[in-house]
């Protein structure tokens, strides 16, 4: 091979290098899942060079933003986060450091979309910045990704406040009647041949309460530990309120009869729903446990209920101690501090009240509280 031919083969090997190259190039960018550009270092970012990948990620072509023909690539960028893309760039570019960021973008159909971007600059001689090189594709999904575990890690958080605050109220409500039947058993043990019949009925009457209690306080906290666990079934069929009430009530008599209470009721045979019988009796028991507690001795307890646009009102009006509206507007939060001592010094931390607007809003209801200090409370459920 002559001096000629080695240079012409050079040049053809070259030239067919640098088409290899060429559309290598073409079918990387070509393939990129997101934008690769070049960009002037100015005010508006002008765009001197865009991938395809344009197209897919901001429904703009890339003609529309090369040179800023019809918009700057700054013009889709969210208006709120301009500011901390240009802040990120600049304190990069300053540093000779790369830059990376996510932001938001609005598509030419006006998506909000998140990408995330990395680049750096391309300095002059004379260290002046003059092109930005980089990539910005789409972060929609990660970002989703990382708002559900920020999401779930705030409500982890918060449900084990909930669950301590939850096993300091238990461990205060079983206190009490678990100590009055220890006691009361002790004494009545010791002391039982010198009590006369009706005595020792008197007793076994007390301990029954304290037993009842300890029963409902446990039936509460296993259906809100279903309901919390997502372990609570809905079964709903045709309830009669009036039955429903009724059978409530006989399972508060001797309590309401200890204080001399009498019911006012106010409800038709004819008004039936249809809902979770079992879920239901257990709000309207915790109602009425409630309004037995505050009630003063010798009074009277008003419950009514009427339809209401398509869904039933229930409502129980006590004639006891009431409530400010500062305690009417933490009822029904567990993180709430507020304890009230009942009419004959009944304890309670309001655990029931919570479970019933827990189990109200399973149900598609709704429950509100009027209470004034000394003139009683109103309980309104809509189911």
């Amino acid at each position: 091979m002559n001096k000629n031919e080695h240079e012409n083969f050079q040049s053809d090997g070259v030239q067919s290098f640098n088409v290899l190259l060429a559309e290598l190039m073409s079918n990387l960018l070509h393939n990129l899942p997101g934008i690769a550009y070049r960009c002037r270092n100015d005010s508006k970012w002008t765009m001197i060079f865009l991938s395809e990948g344009c197209h897919s990620l901001t429904e703009y072509q890339p003609e529309d933003l090369l040179y800023n023909s019809n918009l700057s690539y700054e013009d889709i960028i969210y208006e709120d986060d301009r500011p901390l893309v240009r802040h990120a760039v600049n304190t990069s570019v300053n540093n000779r450091k790369q830059f990376q960021m996510t932001y938001r973008i609005v598509t030419r159909t006006g998506k909000i979309k998140w990408v995330w971007e990395q680049g750096n600059a391309i300095y002059e001689d004379n260290d002046k910045p003059r092109f930005l090189d980089g990539f910005i594709t789409d972060f929609n999904m990660q970002r989703q990704n990382e708002e559900r575990l920020q999401q779930n890690a705030e409500q982890l958080a918060e449900l084990n406040i909930m669950k301590d605050r939850f096993f300091t109220i238990m461990a205060h409500d079983l206190q009490n009647p678990i100590y009055s039947m220890i006691t009361l058993s002790d004494f009545l043990q010791q002391n039982i041949k010198n009590f006369t019949c009706e005595e020792v009925i008197d007793f076994t009457k007390q301990l029954n309460h304290s037993a009842k209690s300890i029963y409902t306080l446990l039936e509460n906290l296993l259906i809100w530990s279903r309901s919390q666990t997502g372990k609570l079934r809905i079964q709903k069929e045709r309830v009669s309120l009036k039955t429903l009430l009724d059978n409530c009530l006989e399972d508060f008599s001797g309590l309401a009869s200890s204080k001399n209470i009498k019911y006012n009721i106010d409800i038709s045979t004819k008004l039936f729903l249809i809902t979770d019988s079992s879920l239901l009796q257990t709000i309207v028991r915790n109602m009425i446990s409630n309004a037995i507690k505050y009630s003063h001795p010798n009074s009277e307890i008003f419950i009514e209920s009427k339809p209401v646009g398509g869904k039933i009102e229930l409502k129980i009006k006590d004639q006891g101690i009431g409530m400010s509206r500062d305690h009417t507007e933490n009822l029904f939060s567990i993180d709430s501090d507020y304890r009230s001592m009942g009419t004959m010094n009944e304890t309670g931390s309001g655990l029931g009240l919570i479970l019933v607007k827990d189990l109200l809003s399973r149900l598609g209801g709704s429950i509100k509280v009027e209470s004034k200090l000394n003139e009683g409370s109103i309980f309104t459920i809509r189911i």
